[in-house]
């Protein structure tokens, strides 16, 4: 299943954290997200890749027998994602997620040219993201086992 991923800074310096986006598209399944983030274009890149595997683990009933083939056109990521790209101070706090997901889900991450990224199909015609919490990239950890308490209410998955 074709799944695209799009992450951006809307800062013109896009090495400072600043508002982004965070996108990703199943056309296959006629779904659509968009959120905001705050962060720098790579962290906002690995943090589209991210959310969206997340999405996947929390609904596996709707992915279940599915390969997915994710597809973004952020190339640094995906040549780090495939080990062939030097692994920058950046990739070295996301990539263990990543692998931690890879283990775990049927993925590979490919390359498309943003013109076909179908992740920024509409993506202008949704709201503003001024009506959004801006989110920090600080929570890309995935949780693991959680301990049971007496608590019954339940956690948000991404935040504490």
């Amino acid at each position: 299943m074709r799944c695209f991923v799009y992450g951006s800074n809307l800062d013109s310096d896009r090495t400072r954290r600043q508002r982004g986006i965070v996108a990703f598209a199943v056309p296959d399944l006629g779904l659509s997200f968009k959120g905001g983030l705050v962060g720098t274009q790579s962290e906002c890149e690995y943090m589209a890749l991210l959310t969206f595997l997340r999405f996947v683990e929390l609904n596996p009933r709707v992915f279940a027998s599915a390969r997915l083939e994710v597809l973004t056109d952020a190339a640094a990521l995906v040549y780090q994602v495939c080990g062939k790209a030097p692994q920058t101070p950046l990739a070295a706090k996301f990539l263990p997620t990543v692998r931690h997901y890879q283990q775990k889900l049927p993925f590979c991450v490919n390359w498309v040219p943003t013109s076909e990224n179908a992740a920024l199909s509409g993506l202008h015609d949704l709201p503003p993201l001024s009506c959004a919490p801006p989110l920090d990239a600080q929570f890309a950890e995935p949780r693991g086992p959680q301990k049971k308490t007496g608590h019954s209410a339940r956690r948000h998955p991404f935040f504490p």
